[in-house]
């Protein structure tokens, strides 16, 4: 390899440039948001994900407005549930989190997937069903509010 090439290779290793069309724009914003991306594809990343965002085949304005907001207010749901769980989760009982020591929000879904809750009838006869929860799904359930719309089982 070439000593003088080499030298200049090294020279920019660990050095980046950051353009923006912001002219206004001063360097330590510039450098915030760059780093603010991280978050963005993460966002993306669950929107694809488990938020099951497809593609967008929509053409009128408000079509696709509509549809951002409720992309957006699904996020906010998501990201919500996701921080109630993740502070929640080391208060759980100790056998359950000896089985689940880490639990994502997506893993928490997939956990939940069996749970039901079937009513039926009029007026005065109302039959309530609902699955009998183990305790990993109460210890899900309970930091997201959720356990007080089920009927006692």
């Amino acid at each position: 390899m070439n000593e003088k090439t080499l030298a200049e290779k090294e020279k920019g290793l660990g050095r980046f440039l950051l353009f923006s069309t912001d002219s206004a724009m001063d360097a330590d914003t510039m450098f915030e948001l760059y780093f603010q991306r991280d978050a963005i594809e993460k966002v993306f990343e669950t929107m694809k994900g488990e938020l099951s965002l497809g593609p967008i085949r929509y053409r009128r304005t408000d079509r696709l407005e509509s549809y951002a907001t409720i992309v957006y207010v699904a996020y906010l749901l998501w990201s919500w549930a996701e921080r109630k769980l993740t502070a929640a989760w080391p208060e759980a009982a100790r056998e359950v989190r000896k089985k689940y020591p880490t639990l994502t929000l997506s893993r928490a879904v997939d956990l939940l997937e069996g749970v039901s809750w079937v009513r039926f009838g009029a007026k005065k006869s109302v039959r309530d069903w609902t699955t009998r929860l183990t305790d990993v799904q109460e210890e899900i359930l309970g930091p997201l509010g959720a356990k007080k719309f089920l009927p006692a089982t």
